[in-house]
């Protein structure tokens, strides 16, 4: 084993060792909306792509393993690994009271390893957050004269599991294609309680979890170069992406608890099997490079009107679309060069029609972001992302929500099945 694996190995550990004690020591945080449908969607998982507002379904990467179109893969030529950990803060106003509250998670991972850097045939495999339940609700509530507190507390979300592999056709168009598992819980729980002992406090814990899978198919063209007579170190590339339709199996638990001074009693409910199913996806997007910078735009589409839970449809969840531009500054190679010169700088901008519709009101988010990455040492880099972004409003008794996310992303190249050139 080769010192320099020997110290990524130890980065690894101290990296995911940190971004997990911090997930464990930050308090519960989130938006109110995430209570809606399978909660927050997550576009962007990454540094890199959070950097550039989740732009570049178009662009290869030379440092990072982006898992979004698996046709990005197609130019690795080193074995490359990425962790993330993601810092989110919320600060959400409805017009009367605003509170800010905040997490730190385990953000995903993922592997790529080249097997024919000719062909562009790579595998990989990794986990990412697909969607995110996370609010904490506390209002005063009166009935019958009677005072009480209502908490309500939403926890979870799903994840997906990907394997999937590139291939190079012909000279000018990389595929690729990644089976996706599903999987994850959710809980939504309500928590009543009197300042007298003679009422019995009481709480109700709806928790559901969901499986199943699904596939995604993207592809990446390059030969728009050769038709535009573009410069030798210019690129101009087109990028498309369809995940299909999915059907998540859910089993359901109910479980009441009721206290009254001393006294405890709970009740627990399991349900019937459910289904969920989770629409199809499309993306397009476009990305001109050239030894200094990348210019990338996408747009994406979620036909969330075929939303259902048990065969109906929420009536607060809609058609979503995404649009997203952004830049990135790429290093110097060069390694006598300045350390700010060999790191990577991005921005981007972003708007998010979302899928909730609450109270008849759409709910939209729009953002800027911006991003760094920097070298640690031969290809090993520290990625951070830092986007901030408005959502939602104070009409019609719903929120405003102020986000910031900060993304922490290790990313690791090793020439682990590098031929060694033959003297």
């Amino acid at each position: 084993m080769t010192k320099p694996l020997i110290s990524t190995i130890r980065i690894v550990i101290i990296f995911l060792s940190g971004s997990l004690s911090i997930a464990r020591a930050d308090s519960n945080g989130g938006s109110a909306y995430s209570r809606y449908g399978l909660g927050d969607v997550r576009y962007v998982t990454a540094g890199r792509g959070i950097g550039m507002a989740g732009a570049g379904l178009g662009a290869f990467s030379s440092f990072s393993t982006d898992p979004m179109n698996p046709a990005g893969w197609g130019k690795f030529t080193r074995a490359r690994f990425s962790a993330t950990a993601l810092y989110e803060g919320f600060s959400s106003d409805d017009g009367n009271d605003s509170r800010y509250l905040s997490r730190t998670n385990f953000n995903g991972f993922m592997l790529a390893l080249p097997v024919s850097t000719d062909h562009g045939v790579v595998v990989s495999a990794g986990m990412t957050p697909y969607t995110r339940v996370n609010y904490d609700i506390i209002t005063a509530s009166t009935q019958a004269g009677l005072a009480s507190t209502l908490r309500y507390i939403g926890e979870g979300g799903l994840s997906t599991g990907h394997v999937g592999a590139s291939v190079k056709l012909g000279s000018d168009l990389f595929v690729g294609s990644k089976f996706l598992y599903y999987f994850g819980s959710v809980s939504h729980t309500v928590r009543q309680s009197f300042s007298t002992t003679d009422l019995s406090d009481a709480e109700v814990r709806r928790s559901s979890r969901s499986s199943g899978f699904g596939f995604t198919f993207g592809a990446i063209y390059t030969g728009l170069k050769n038709v535009l007579n573009l410069d030798e170190t210019e690129s101009l590339q087109i990028g498309a992406m369809l995940t299909t339709t999915s059907y998540l199996s859910t089993t359901n638990e109910r479980i009441g608890t009721y206290t009254t001074g001393k006294t405890r009693t709970q009740d627990t409910t399991t349900g019937p099997e459910g289904k969920i199913r989770v629409p199809y996806s499309l993306a397009t997007g476009i990305a001109f490079t050239t030894d200094r910078y990348v210019l990338a735009g996408d747009f994406y589409y979620q036909h969330w009107n075929d939303f259902t839970v048990d065969g109906a449809h929420p009536d607060e969840i809609r058609d979503s679309y995404r649009m997203a531009a952004g830049a990135e500054l790429l290093a110097k190679r060069d390694p006598f060069a300045a350390f700010t010169q060999r790191m990577i700088y991005r921005f981007g901008l972003y708007y998010d029609a979302s899928y909730y519709r609450i109270k008849g009101e759409p709910i939209h988010e729009w953002g800027f972001t911006a991003g760094i990455g920097m070298p640690i040492f031969q290809e090993t880099r520290l990625t951070i992302g830092a986007e901030y972004g408005f959502r939602g409003t104070t009409a019609a008794q719903l929120q405003r929500d102020h986000i910031l996310r900060i993304s922490f992303s290790l990313n690791i190249s090793e020439p682990w099945f590098v031929r060694p050139e033959e003297e």
